[in-house]
This record gives C-alpha cells, structure tokens and sequence, in this order.
C-alpha cells in the first residue's frame, strides 16, 4: 500500500504535496515551519483510516457497525483546530498496485469518505505511535503522575506514555549506546522502577528521573521503536478493537469473518518529533543508528517511519547510511530508494532527495553557517 497526502491552508501549510509517503520520511525546517503540524495531519488521517478499516471489517463481516468520526475533536486534541480556515482542504489517498483504492477528504469544514467501506481485498490493520517532544517529562510523571488524578498534559503527552508504559511491560533493559549508558525496568512496591546505569568505568546507578535530559528524550524512542517493530503483537490490539466491539453489541452470533487476521495487511507507523532533543551532534548520529536497527534491521513487523527535526546533522548522517547500503555494508544502512527528505519553509515542501548522485541534498541547510563565516569576513 502507498499513500499520498494534499494539505492546502492549515495554519502555517500553504500547498503540501507528497506524492508517496516513503517508509522512511524526514522533514527538517525552521521553528514555526509547520514540520510538525505536517506530521500530526499525517498521523491523524492515518488514524482515520485505521478506523475506517475496522468499520469495514465489521460491515464485511456482516455485522452492523455504524461509523462517525468527530473531525473537529480530532483537529483540537491534535492542537490544529485553530489552523483550521474556510478553505482548508486534506486529501488523504491510498494506493494498491497503483490504482487508489481509498480517498479521505476534509473539504468546506466536512469530511468526505470515497466509499461507504474499504473493499475486503485492501483491508489493513495498522498500529500508530507518535512519540512527541514531551517525551523529557516522562521519567517525572511514572514517578508522580499517579498522583495527580485528572491532570491532563495533552494528547500527545499521554499517547507516548502509553505506548512507553506498554512497552516497558515487555522490555525490561536496553543499551543506549550513544550515551554509554542502559536503561532498565525493575520492579517496586509501587511497581515500576525505572534505572540509568553506567556501561563505562565510572559506575553508577540512577533514577531514570535523576538522569542527563538526553537520557529521558533518547530512552523513549528506542523503547517503544523497539517494541512496535520486534515485539508488539497484532492479535492482541486486534481482538480489543474488533472482537470487543463484537461482544459489547451482542453481535457473535451475526459475525461471519471476512478475512483472518493474517490475511490483513499490517504496519506499524511511528511518528518522532525531535529526535535529536538535549543529544550532542555526535550522539544524534549514533542515536540514528540504533532507531535504524530497530526499525528496519531487527524489526519483525512491517515499520514506517516519519520524523520532523531542526538538526542538519541528522539529515547529513543520511548519506552515511545511503552509501553503507550501496556498498553493502554490516553496518546500520539505509535504501536511498525507501527514503524521503523534504525542507519545510514557506508554506511548502522542497524535496531534498537529489535523485541522480544518491544523496540528500544538504546545500540549503548551509545557509545560517555561511551567513556567519561572511559576517566574520566582513569584520576583517
């Protein structure tokens, strides 16, 4: 399956064509650029379409199951509500075998579905996490957020600690070699406890809520990228949204599956907001390399990967990891052929991907620092 997305007039977004959302998609710009607004229109209308697929699921299992998305609670639990214009315009396609298959569309403060249900043939089950930049408050909120019953930090805030919480519950150790350090889950009185342990010659062991602020944003993101490509289960998540629904409607008796579970397409999207958050340049790099790993290298399930960032370095360790899989390399890689870059400014997108040496283009990210070596020249 390929996706495209068109997003005309949202907030900061003028005119967002991508005509094939690749496996492995990076945008990079300025604060404000709208990289991360993209991304959350992204994630919102994948989840729409996950939502859609169950709905049709059930329709082509013979069961009745009536099916209503409030748009506008989804725009403001994803903080876009206010972009929101009388033009706005989301086009959302899938494509098999390169007819579309599926079109989502918010036009004149309405969304629009192509059909009714998605055709048995395509139907897919998919698992979206969007790890946000609150990320750093986590080792806080496992310590107190107990404590503080109604307390709400976002949608986004929570469906990370979620999905960290989740995740912690299988995995209990895992090496963040860009900070020479491990992570650990160990069990308390109260029932987790989370430790940062030395892997060098000076030894110590901590609180993860104690550790360096690049510790807390990096833990996350290796945490649950690891869980959802190696270890997340789909039978799992599958019964709790289709089977429950069955039971709570008393419709078993009427149910007559359309397809097992393994015959359905399944991915797992992940979303990374600022991967590089409290990371020196050099542990950006090396922090890439084991999200490669486990994404695309070590994973079990089919993932897909969408990151918004500011860091130049990350884009330019992209060519790195272009040229170790053209020359076939043991080390962490990646196929210029499954990857995207685009620059976010002005309103649009400038594709980074120069398509005939292989590479990103990283020119334009040169700007700031050739603007400073001039203004030093000029002071003679």
């Amino acid at each position: 399956m390929k996706e495209s997305i068109i997003i005309k007039n949202l907030g900061p977004l003028k005119d967002i064509h991508i005509e094939e959302i690749k496996p492995f998609t990076v945008f990079i710009g300025e604060s404000g650029s709208g990289k991360s607004t993209l991304m959350k229109v992204i994630s919102l209308f994948r989840w729409v379409y996950k939502m859609q697929n169950i709905h049709s699921y059930h329709r082509e299992s013979r069961v009745d199951s009536p099916f209503e998305i409030d748009i506008y609670s989804c725009f403001e639990s994803s903080g876009i509500k206010e972009f929101i214009k009388s033009n706005t315009q989301i086009i959302y396609k899938t494509t098999f075998n390169k007819v579309v298959n599926y079109e989502i569309k918010f036009y004149k403060n309405t969304l629009y579905f192509s059909n009714q249900t998605i055709n048995a043939s395509y139907l897919s089950f998919n698992k979206i996490s969007f790890i946000s930049e609150t990320r750093n408050i986590i080792p806080l909120w496992a310590n107190v957020g107990a404590l503080l019953t109604g307390v709400n930090l976002g949608y986004y805030f929570h469906e990370v600690f979620k999905d960290f919480n989740l995740a912690s519950d299988t995995i209990k150790d895992i090496e963040l070699k860009h900070l020479d350090v491990k992570f650990s889950v160990k069990k308390s009185h109260s029932g987790k406890d989370y430790r940062i342990e030395s892997k060098n010659n000076e030894k110590f062991d901590i609180e993860f809520k104690n550790s360096s602020s690049g510790t807390q944003t990096s833990v996350p993101i290796l945490l649950i990228s690891q869980f959802f490509a190696q270890n997340f289960k789909f039978e799992e998540s599958f019964k709790r949204s289709v089977l429950e629904y069955l039971y709570s409607t008393d419709s078993l008796t009427e149910f007559k599956a359309v397809k097992n579970l393994s015959e359905i397409n399944k991915k797992i999207y992940i979303h990374i907001e600022e991967p590089e958050l409290s990371l020196f340049p050099d542990a950006q790099c090396k922090l890439m390399d084991d999200l490669i790993k486990n994404c695309f290298i070590n994973n079990t399930n089919s993932v897909e990967l969408l990151v918004s960032t500011h860091s130049p370095y990350i884009v330019n360790y992209l060519n790195l990891l272009i040229k170790r899989f053209d020359k076939n390399m043991d080390e962490p890689k990646y196929n210029y052929d499954e990857l995207a870059v685009y620059q976010v400014a002005d309103g649009g997108l400038i594709n980074l991907m120069a398509q005939n040496e292989r590479l990103v283009n990283t020119n334009p990210l040169s700007d700031t620092i050739n603007h400073i070596y001039n203004e030093y020249e000029k002071l003679g």
